[in-house]
């Protein structure tokens, strides 16, 4: 019996909390007894193939935003007490702690070993939560953390190759499995007529929070190039987070009228948001992380416009157009380069559908996770971070 914990709300619509459930989905699916302790918070209903637990929340947290905050550090000293009380009852043989704060929390209850699995980089994402304060002073105290943790675990995995490089000490390159599904289930134009777009827009799309870490602000820069030499762009904004700092951007840009909003809050919207794009954007302030919202993307066959720093060193091959760091002008060119070029854009979105069956297969992550928990079946080679091969580099615009 394996027992996840993970001190966040679940299910939810964060790219985090989507990876803990293809994984915890996979596992089951797979024949491995699966549970699982989150926070009582949730976004919708769940009928999954393994148990949840549920940490009683007490104090009250009711956002479902990612971010520390003082309520969620209540409840994830109150995961230490659950993590003891639930290993009395369902005798784990390991628990997989994802995220900093559950490592925390598993390593203090000392039931079971403690599998540590990485999502992000605290020492590079934490600074962002905390602007006012000395970023090397708060990135210092978060690669403490990190190097406490990473020590006392029985075995360290991280959910990108990059990540896996910033955390050294022999952390395994873990990959997130990932459904494909089948034909679309929205047509193009249907798509576009729910959420008020045009037949002749070329439409990039954004799917995630609008939290800093992000690094969304240069999209934003990047559509008010991009329309100086096609005013038929847009971007669809697609979120559960306030607009109104992109809104605000967007106005001091003057191109409010070419941005669109839309919720995206279950499984329809998600499919109309990528049925009615041209491609997806998707940028990175910090270095570590992985962006789910690239997974769905090759997932729908939408080709995907990335900055370098969001591949995180995954094997892509041509499965996806990079950019370099935070510069709205490469953002644009690859864009326009896609729009004008519809079998360059196909060719792309075919290679990332391709490299996400082999690499991101509920196989694929069952031998990592094998190999993390020192099973004797488990494949070596799976489970070391791959070789990052240089993705297809857009030209600058000039």
């Amino acid at each position: 019996m394996i027992l996840h914990v993970a001190c966040l709300p679940f299910p939810s619509y964060q790219g985090t909390q989507a990876a803990l459930g293809a994984m915890l989905e996979a596992s089951a699916g797979m024949g491995r007894q699966t549970q699982v302790l989150t926070y009582s918070k949730a976004a919708y209903e769940l009928d999954p193939p393994y148990e949840i637990h549920r940490i009683p929340n007490f104090p009250k947290v009711r956002s479902l935003r990612s971010g520390p905050s003082s309520g969620k550090v209540a409840l994830d000293a109150r995961c230490i007490a659950e993590t003891r009380r639930l290993a009395r009852r369902i005798q784990p043989t390991a628990i997989v702690a994802h995220h900093i704060e559950a490592a925390l929390a598993a390593l203090a209850a000392r039931v079971a070993p403690v599998y540590y699995v990485a999502h992000t980089c605290l020492a590079r994402e934490l600074p962002v939560y905390f602007p006012s304060l000395p970023t090397g002073f708060v990135s210092g105290v978060a690669k403490q953390i990190e190097e406490l943790v990473c020590s006392r675990a029985a075995g360290v995995a991280a959910v990108a190759p990059s990540l896996a490089q910033l955390l050294g000490r022999g952390t395994r390159y873990m990959p997130v499995p990932w459904p494909l599904p089948g034909a679309p289930a929205a047509a193009r134009d249907e798509a576009r007529a729910a959420l008020g777009l045009s037949a002749e827009a070329h439409v990039c799309l954004y799917a995630g929070n609008l939290d800093r870490y992000q690094g969304w602000e240069h999209l934003i820069d990047a559509l008010a190039i991009l329309k100086r030499a096609d005013p038929a762009s847009r971007l669809l904004v697609a979120t559960e987070s306030d607009p109104t700092p992109a809104r605000r951007r967007a106005e001091r840009q003057r191109i409010s009228d070419s941005i669109h909003f839309c919720r995206i809050n279950g499984e329809r919207a998600r499919q109309l948001a990528h049925a009615a794009s041209d491609l997806a954007w998707v940028p990175r302030r910090t270095e570590g992380g992985l962006p789910i919202k690239m997974l769905d993307a090759f997932a729908r066959e939408l080709p995907v416009v990335a900055m370098e720093r969001a591949t995180a060193a995954l094997p892509l091959g041509n499965a996806c157009v990079a950019v370099p760091d935070d510069d709205p002008d490469a953002l644009a060119a690859a864009a326009r380069r896609l729009f004008e070029d519809d079998r360059a854009a196909a060719a792309v979105a075919r290679q990332a559908r391709r490299y996400l069956a082999t690499h991101h297969s509920a196989e694929a992550y069952m031998v990592a996770m094998q190999g993390l928990l020192g099973e004797p079946d488990a494949s070596p080679r799976a489970t070391r971070p791959a070789p990052h091969r240089r993705v297809v580099q857009a030209p600058r615009a000039r």
